[in-house]
């Protein structure tokens, strides 16, 4: 193996050991000989490439918040309406967090003490702005209920989709489709006029609609 590549390899295995024991453990808990042993590297290999704890989790959030860039860009599509796309997205978004231990951990270390803030920002006001935006597109079309006031519709999926996230850091069972479709089901009649709504897929891209 190339020199190069096998830097980049043993840095890629020093970041999935972090984010797995960060995910566990949590940061405060977390030691780096602990993450050594894990990745199966050397003390002095993992001091080559992170000078500290706190520039490895840096590294795993920066990571994670590249995944999320991703799978925002990802779930939309030109045909798509701005509610389905933010149906796409939670279910994008979950599906990544109960498989891709990285990301779970990024988005985890942003509530963690003892990290700079400004060097771990949260990425709810983000998520905040880009709820409030497609929810805005949605009653420029027309498709809201004529009840729904959009910065409350905006805080309450904003307060449905974090809490599954926090949730899921004790059971995963809350990142399941079931649940993330369900949640849907349950939000689209307060949200939407009838005729909109009935329109919306809740489950999947390519999955069968979940039975009324």
């Amino acid at each position: 193996m190339p020199p190069q590549e096998r830097t980049a390899r043993t840095r890629h295995l020093i970041i999935q050991a972090a984010a797995a024991s960060f995910d566990h453990r949590g940061f405060a808990m977390t030691g780096l000989n602990e993450i050594a042993q894990l990745a199966g590297v050397s003390k002095g290999a993992l001091y080559f490439h992170f000078g500290s704890k706190e520039q490895l989790a840096e590294a795993v959030m920066a990571e994670s918040r590249d995944q999320l860039r991703r799978i925002v860009l990802a779930s939309r599509t030109p045909e798509t309406s701005a509610v389905q796309y933010l149906v796409d997205l939670s279910h994008g978004l979950a599906e990544q967090l109960d498989r891709d231990v990285v990301f779970r951990a990024g988005l985890r270390l942003t509530d963690e003490p003892g990290l700079d803030k400004e060097r771990s920002p949260s990425p709810y006001p983000g998520w905040t702005k880009l709820v409030g935006r497609q929810l805005a597109r949605a009653a420029a079309a027309q498709e809201l209920s004529s009840h729904a006031v959009l910065h409350q519709a905006t805080t309450l999926l904003v307060s449905a989709t974090a809490g599954i996230e926090i949730l899921s850091r004790q059971d995963r069972g809350w990142l399941s489709p079931q649940v993330t479709a369900g949640v849907w089901q349950a939000l689209l009649p307060a949200l939407m006029a009838p005729d909109h709504w009935e329109r919306i897929r809740t489950t999947r891209r390519n999955e069968p609609p979940l039975p009324l």
